[in-house]
């Protein structure tokens, strides 16, 4: 069952002289074992979405649905036309229990994962989720070791303490953390933010294993590279606003959008596009990255079709 947003609208501050809206009449669907991207400028409203996505933030107006789940918020208001914020926290207190469920559903990655690692073991770490969700200790030991093998990291590790691992692989234990609960859905926030350029390669392998494993990934991401190399399907926010839900590829052959919008294209795609300017035909839908490209320009030189 897909996610479903109907006409979402969310404010910071709701009620007050500094209140900001921060997603305005947002319907979205998010289909079964779908790789998507949220993109746009800092403040535009993607970590607000993300955080709808498992009910961390609930909306002032509108349907939120995931798989039977159903969060309905009608619009309340006085009669001086300002949201009736204490009949909309009574609304959203009933919803509790159709919350917890879908956070079953949906596990949320954060920026700086790892910060969120508390426990004096990798295997304890791991195993807190399923245990906060009611099950046994043998149940949630054996759901963090299987997670742990998702993220690819073995029996060495459960007795080790997670402060004393390198960057990435705290960040493998932050997922496999989520992933304990067996969330259908994973949804990452700028995932790969204070990793080297070996630690985002290996993560962003880590991230495709688990798309091919049946997992939906939704991704909210600056490197347009990445949106281009695993993305089928990319979302443009801008201030609250859905702009533009496209594909990678009619994304950034769309120069105007992609100026008004100071969204710069991967160098491998302008690189490509030069060359198709230059008369060479090479296929941009089968651009995803430098070895592509170099597939590409010899499929072209070999004059094979």
């Amino acid at each position: 069952m897909p996610i479903q947003l109907n006409q979402v609208y969310y404010t910071y501050n709701l009620n007050r002289p500094d209140s900001k809206r921060a997603l305005e009449d947002i319907s979205l669907t998010f289909d079964d074992h779908c790789f998507t991207a949220l993109i746009g400028k800092t403040g535009s409203g993607k970590s607000t979405l993300i955080q709808h996505l498992n009910a961390l933030l609930l909306p002032d107006s509108g349907r939120v649905q995931i798989n039977e789940h159903v969060l309905d918020f009608p619009v309340q208001v006085k009669k001086n036309g300002k949201v009736n914020y204490r009949k909309m926290k009574k609304l959203h207190k009933k919803k509790l229990p159709q919350v917890k469920e879908i956070r079953k559903t949906v596990g949320i990655v954060f920026q700086f994962p790892e910060y969120q690692i508390f426990e004096e073991t990798v295997l304890k770490d791991v195993s807190f989720g399923p245990k906060n969700f009611g099950c046994t200790e043998e149940e949630a030991i054996e759901k963090a070791k299987k997670a742990l093998t998702m993220v690819h990291l073995d029996e060495s590790f459960y007795e080790r303490s997670p402060f004393e691992l390198s960057g990435g692989e705290k960040r493998r234990v932050a997922i496999a953390g989520i992933l304990a609960m067996e969330p259908d859905i994973l949804v990452l926030d700028e995932p790969t933010v204070g990793l080297d350029v070996r630690g985002q390669r290996e993560f962003f392998h880590l991230i495709q294993d688990l798309y091919d494993q049946g997992k939906s990934i939704i991704l909210a991401t600056h490197q347009m590279d990445v949106v281009l190399r695993t993305c089928s399907r990319v979302i443009v926010l801008d201030q609250g606003k859905v702009v533009l839900d496209s594909t990678p590829l009619k994304l950034f052959q769309d120069k105007e959008f992609l100026s008004s919008s100071s969204i710069e294209p991967p160098i491998v795609f302008s690189f490509a596009m030069s060359l198709i300017e230059r008369g060479m035909p090479i296929r941009l839908e089968n651009i995803r990255s430098t070895s592509t490209l170099a597939e590409e320009i010899a499929r072209v030189k070999g004059g094979k079709q």
